[in-house]
């Protein structure tokens, strides 16, 4: 119940679509889509498939919640100690699963299950779970996006408020374009 207020009266509003917008240099969204999801220790995940791929740029916004503090952990070389909580050290290792992971697309139609190799370099990004954390992730066409196994030893439950936020971005608009080579 207040997962979906949240996502009705803050994820839905103008104001915050207006903040994200402001924060991302993207504008304002043009139209949004969402669910909130709950991935169980040793159950759930999603899976990365053709049918998720869009045709426009979107900007994913997923607020997460999950066991632990919500900090990054460090690591301490004098003392050879882990400076964080335990929860948040699991999660962030990604030996449990449950990070949102995305993957360039590849042109052969193999299927999802060849896409995701640990050892491949389609992998573009990982975001890891952590504690009441808010990412954004500006998705191009062609790069698919899936919630990893949460595998039985996580300390518990993913939660999230996962949306898409449609965003026009100008052909022409270089202040979006990252320099080429030749710029630099």
């Amino acid at each position: 119940e207040y997962l979906d207020h949240l996502k009705q009266n803050l994820f839905q509003s103008a104001e915050f679509g207006r903040w994200i917008g402001w924060l991302s240099s993207l504008g304002f969204p043009l139209g949004y889509r969402g669910r909130i999801r709950r991935f169980r220790p040793g159950l759930d995940y999603t899976v990365a498939h053709y049918g998720i791929l869009t045709t426009n740029a979107v900007l994913d916004t997923t607020l997460c919640f999950c066991g632990g503090e919500g900090n990054q952990c460090s690591f301490d070389e004098e003392t050879n100690e882990l400076i964080g909580s335990d929860d948040d050290a699991i999660w962030e290792s990604g030996d449990v699963g449950g990070f949102e992971c995305y993957i360039e697309a590849d042109d052969d139609d193999e299927g999802a299950e060849a896409e995701y190799d640990e050892e491949d370099d389609t992998q573009l990004l990982s975001v890891s779970a952590s504690f009441n954390t808010l990412s954004l992730v500006y998705r191009d066409p062609g790069t698919m996006k899936f919630v990893k196994y949460v595998g039985s030893g996580a300390p518990s439950s993913r939660w999230d408020i996962a949306l898409e936020y449609d965003v026009k971005i100008d052909e022409d608009d270089d202040e979006h374009q990252l320099p080429t080579d030749e710029e630099n």
